[in-house]
């Protein structure tokens, strides 16, 4: 089954996971190139809703027939493709995350291979669902938790019956749900209010009794953004710019997911700043680009202070560091800083890749660390150009 579609139609009713995948990311591309311009139009000065309201309109009618005949052609392509090359869903939802859904083979087929370094090194993933964390207990906003009696019971009696809900529990399903599920011409209907959450189920009382916990507070902390720090140095040429780079990757799967911002400071004698989320083709290009230069700490952490700084909403951020740290801890003035925001709810993680003395004067400021020392993989002299 798929999510509801607004714009586009799709060819059948019942898709497999890799179809759905692209016909939910081609619909969010559309909703998003209407939603933008109708910002612009805002920008421009047009204010009046019924106005808006036709340029809406207008460019969905322009625009719509094109991104269907682009989306028939892609589930035409992309699936045989996928299947000949024995491509699982994972590594084509990070390549096609990269891609920016505008496929082509020869993207794919250069990203595929960075993402498959996950495979090689599982502390890619780790690294990835740690930084990718969830809202947990540590925010500055407090919730009650009262004490008393709470009670379970299974759904097997009559009396356990209280009423009648919504939602897409198909356990509990009245009956006449059960009827629309079984025609078969009403499956789309059906598939559209599993998927919105809408069907019409029992509710039930609780049931076992169960003891609570005592009145007690627990800190909330809304998830930040995710800020990676990627050294972009000489000494990173070759397979750690690669590993780098494959972990960016995964950690675009995370925040398209999970709608989070995911912003890169790539740092070597300079800094730059690239919004991975909004600008994925410049990523891309990006990417092709080989290491060089020398490594400046201090400019890395100030273009990420400046960063956080910028945004209000910043203030929880995941700041992860990838480097192999040949450079020397940063003066004791931006440490400071660095422990306040970390007092205030940033996290700073660190990825070594690779061997340096040195990141033995870092270690007391992350607050999780991963090493990966990468493999060389020797090419015999009589097989070399």
């Amino acid at each position: 089954m798929t999510s509801n579609m607004t714009y586009l139609s799709l060819p059948h009713k019942v898709l497999d996971e890799l179809e759905e995948l692209i016909c939910t990311d081609l619909e969010q591309a559309f909703s998003d190139a209407v939603e933008a311009r109708v910002r612009f139009m805002q920008m421009r000065g047009v204010s009046d809703p019924y106005e808006l309201s036709q340029l809406r309109a207008d460019f969905i009618r322009e625009h719509l027939p094109q991104q269907q005949k682009l989306l028939d052609k892609y589930l035409d392509v992309i699936p045989p493709y996928v299947r000949q090359h024995k491509v699982t869903i994972d590594e084509f939802a990070q390549c096609w995350a990269l891609m920016g859904t505008i496929w082509n083979t020869v993207s794919f087929e250069r990203i595929r291979p960075v993402v498959k370094l996950q495979y090689q090194y599982p502390v890619l993933l780790d690294v990835a669902r740690r930084v990718g964390r969830i809202a947990d207990n540590e925010g500055p906003e407090r919730v009650p938790v009262g004490s008393g009696n709470t009670y379970r019971m299974e759904h097997s009696s009559p009396s356990d019956i209280e009423g009648i809900s919504v939602g897409n529990d198909l356990s509990a399903l009245l009956p006449i749900e059960l009827a629309t599920m079984a025609d078969e011409s009403l499956s789309g209907l059906f598939a559209y209010r599993y998927a919105t959450r809408r069907l019409q189920t029992f509710l039930f009382k609780s049931n076992l009794m169960k003891k609570a916990q005592k009145v007690q507070v627990a800190r909330a902390r809304q998830k930040g953004p995710m800020i990676v720090c990627m050294d972009t140095s000489g000494s990173m040429q070759g397979p750690p710019e690669r590993i780098a780079h494959s972990l960016v990757i995964k950690l675009l799967q995370v925040a398209l997911a999970q709608k989070r911002d995911l912003l890169l400071i790539t740092f070597s004698d300079k800094a730059k700043i690239f919004d991975v989320r909004t600008n994925r083709t410049s990523l891309l290009d990006y990417m092709r680009q080989q290491c060089g230069g020398s490594t400046d700490g201090t400019e890395m952490l100030q273009a990420a202070f400046r960063l956080i700084g910028s945004n209000p909403h910043y203030g929880s951020a995941d700041l992860l560091l990838i480097s192999d740290f040949k450079f020397p801890l940063v003066d004791r003035p931006l440490l400071v800083q660095l422990s306040q925001l970390q007092d205030e709810g940033t996290r700073l993680y660190a990825l070594q890749i690779g061997q340096s003395v040195l990141i033995k004067d870092w270690l007391p400021y992350f607050d999780s660390y991963w090493h990966l020392d990468y493999k060389v993989q020797r090419i015999p002299w009589f097989i070399q150009k």
